[in-house]
């Protein structure tokens, strides 16, 4: 007898941010199974080991995701998938082949894609360009993650469902006061990998230049060179679990997200969730829902530094009617209008 689920939610590893999710919309009465194909970088705590989850998981491959046999995941997907019944199988995104495959035989009128990419990022050109409109072609639904995510769907004439969640997940909220008063200068705060991707290098130049206090939070390939350009009023971290980022948050005033590349940011979600006003670069996914839409921060070109110096000037400037937007955001609405756009595409399939 086969199993029956509402939802099954095909992705890579167990990030919090996805589990948050399933377990908000599990607790809605809708039965899903969240099958994975192993741990990595983002899910080192191994989280499925800890805490009781009103929603099944299943894991195609046990260990890291990136050393496992992908024609062996495939199969372990597809005697899965055998015994189970499901209203809506839900694809993140189009990068496991795994998953891309196994929707040319999944029946049409049950296929979801999450987009958590900009449309401009989504290269549509060769064998890649292809495979995307292959899997994106097989699709009922899509739920993009905002405005950026849903013009790719524009762009290529998509016919189906199109529902916008307005995040990639749900951040962990923690109970807390927000400071009266801020410091003074005001500290500014960078959290997240420390790569070439993050655009550092001309952050640091650039706070070399102006002297303010800067925090940076986080590991990776490029922190010897960084830490060897940064002036006496920069000061690193190395890497901080993320349920104990609380107390950094709100040690500073200002988050900067300087990515060349970044598909979505939830790291901007939580900054402005710990009462942090913004800076962004226009290459970062969530900027038109999350800092344009509330007025909770200001923008500059991923290139320019005197783009990203006259950013911060505007902060220095206007932070006390800024953090009065960021303090307004409702938490709990957007979380309830994220779950309802999930509960919403699944009842039209």
């Amino acid at each position: 007898m086969k199993r029956d689920y509402d939802i099954v939610y095909l992705t890579n590893t167990p990030s919090f941010y996805k589990l948050n999710l399933c377990e908000a919309i599990a607790k809605r009465g809708v039965r899903i199974l969240l099958v994975l194909y192993g741990y990595g970088a983002e899910a080192v705590n191994r989280q499925m080991e800890h805490g009781e989850w009103s929603f099944d998981y299943h894991f195609l491959h046990e260990g890291d995701s990136h050393k496992r046999n992908k024609a062996k995941t495939f199969l372990r997907l597809c005697r899965l998938m055998h015994g189970i019944k499901a209203r809506m199988v839900l694809y993140a995104g189009w990068l496991a082949p795994e998953y891309n495959l196994y929707s040319l035989f999944s029946a049409k009128k049950r296929n979801v894609v999450i987009n958590e990419s900009r449309g401009e990022d989504v290269g549509l050109e060769g064998l890649k360009g292809a495979v995307k409109r292959c899997v994106i072609n097989r699709m009922k639904g899509a739920l993009p993650s905002g405005i950026p995510q849903k013009e790719l769907f524009t762009k290529l004439g998509f016919k189906g469902l199109v529902e916008c969640t307005g995040s990639v997940g749900i951040i962990r909220k923690q109970p807390f006061t927000p400071k009266k008063n801020p410091n003074y200068p005001l500290r500014y705060l960078y959290v997240g990998r420390l790569v070439s991707a993050k655009n550092l290098a001309l952050l640091i130049r650039v706070f070399n230049r102006l002297g303010l206090p800067l925090t940076i939070v986080g590991a990776g390939t490029d922190e010897a060179m960084l830490k060897g350009m940064a002036g006496s009023n920069i000061t690193f971290q190395g890497f901080v679990n993320n349920d104990e980022l609380g107390e950094i948050y709100q040690q500073h005033d200002v988050f900067i997200l300087p990515s060349n590349y970044e598909p979505w940011g939830l790291v901007v979600e939580e900054a402005l969730y710990w009462g942090l006003p913004v800076i962004v670069s226009e290459k970062v996914g969530c900027g038109p829902d999350m800092v344009r839409a509330y007025g909770s921060g200001f923008f500059f070109k991923h290139d320019d530094e005197e783009s990203l110096a006259v950013a911060v000037g505007e902060m220095q400037r206007c932070y006390p009617d800024v953090r009065k937007k960021v303090l307004a955001i409702d938490w709990d609405k957007r979380e309830k209008e994220q779950v309802e756009a999930y509960l919403k595409i699944l009842k039209s399939l």
